[in-house]
């Protein structure tokens, strides 16, 4: 598939879109995360456990400053996103504006957190009808973590509606998480159905499964913008399996604007939300979307090791504070990270 232009995904078809906003009146960015997303390092437990970097153990975690932590579980270290949700809204902005378009409807969705939506829509009360609030809840289902978008939730008592469902989420009891989001109202997302997580790469992700008791409840399935073609291509053939709309989400975490979007005839995020529970949905996939994902990632991890001491955490203690007076291998490391990343996005390449 060539990949200068746009293109569109609907009735789980591919086309090319050079020019969208002559197409569609607005666009949607949904599943953006702002400083209230907390990112942990989890992934570094099954990067040790990789044979090639058993000699290297105990030099990575000296690098993080934590060589004496026995049995170091690597998702005690996180960082915050970078952006603020009025760095997300101005980002979004003008990455719609650029497409022709002469605003977007913005869902800031942080991990199981209100508060990053609750943010912009003080800043922004002229905007509420086009900037929904909502979360990125976090549930397991036959002992597998899976993410809900949700978005449009009710403004009338929202934070004790969080609290709610994220009790829910916790304690597992998902018969009341569903039955809760299908009342409120609010426009439910799976999010990135089919990410593997690196565990039981033989194992069957139980997505199908999920969708098998509790579809009634959600509304679409998401075509990620941080995840490969290959694997939303999966996504599109359980959409089409299981009769559900497909929906545009950039997931970006990092500093640029959304590269898989969503769009729609509707001058509101309610009405667009109605045309989803319809069944109708058209993904708008941006040029940006198809950099390497493993150079996508890279960027992310990269941005992490640069910023290290400034938005690290470590068991809730910042990194800056634990490592006063020390220096530590990602000090070095991380000036030099800095200066990468500088120079990828003066040459235009951070993706």
């Amino acid at each position: 598939m060539p990949v200068a232009d746009c293109w569109i995904i609907e009735n789980y078809t591919y086309r090319r879109c050079p020019s969208p906003a002559r197409e569609f009146n607005c666009a949607v960015s949904l599943h953006n995360h702002s400083d209230q997303s907390i990112e942990n390092m989890a992934f570094l437990n099954e990067v040790v456990k990789l044979h090639f970097m058993r000699p290297f153990r105990g030099l990575l975690q000296s690098a993080f400053g934590l060589a004496g932590i026995a049995d170091l579980n690597y998702a005690d270290i996180y960082y915050r996103s970078p952006l603020t949700a009025e760095d997300v809204f101005l980002a979004e902005s003008a990455s719609a504006e650029d497409l022709g378009f002469k605003g977007v409807h913005l869902g800031i969705t942080d991990h199981d957190e209100v508060s990053g939506c609750l943010e912009l829509g003080r800043a922004h009360p002229e905007a509420a009808h086009r900037n929904p609030l909502g979360e990125e809840i976090s549930i397991h289902f036959d002992d597998y973590l899976f993410h809900l978008g949700v978005t449009g939730m009710p403004a009338a008592g929202v934070e004790q509606l969080h609290r709610e469902l994220q009790a829910a989420a916790r304690e597992c009891r998902l018969d009341d998480l569903f039955e809760m989001l299908h009342s409120s109202g609010a426009l439910v997302i799976f999010n990135h159905p089919l990410v593997p997580w690196g565990k039981d790469s033989g194992r069957k992700i139980p997505a199908e499964a999920l969708l098998s008791r509790y579809g009634w409840a959600i509304h679409a399935l998401e075509y990620n913008g941080m995840r490969s073609k290959k694997e939303n291509d999966s996504v599109l053939q359980l959409a089409r399996q299981v009769g559900k709309p497909v929906i545009g989400g950039g997931d970006s975490h990092l500093l640029l604007a959304s590269s898989v979007l969503s769009l729609t005839q509707a001058a509101s995020f309610q009405a667009f939300a109605e045309e989803v529970k319809e069944g109708h949905a058209v993904s708008l996939i941006l040029p940006t979307f198809f950099a390497p994902l493993s150079w996508k990632i890279f960027l992310r991890v990269l941005y992490f090791i640069a910023h290290y001491r400034s938005i690290g955490y470590f068991r809730g203690q910042p990194v800056g504070k634990l490592l006063r007076d020390r220096t530590v291998l990602l000090d070095p490391v991380g000036f030099v990270s800095r200066g990468f990343l500088s120079a990828t996005s003066a040459l235009g390449l951070m993706r």
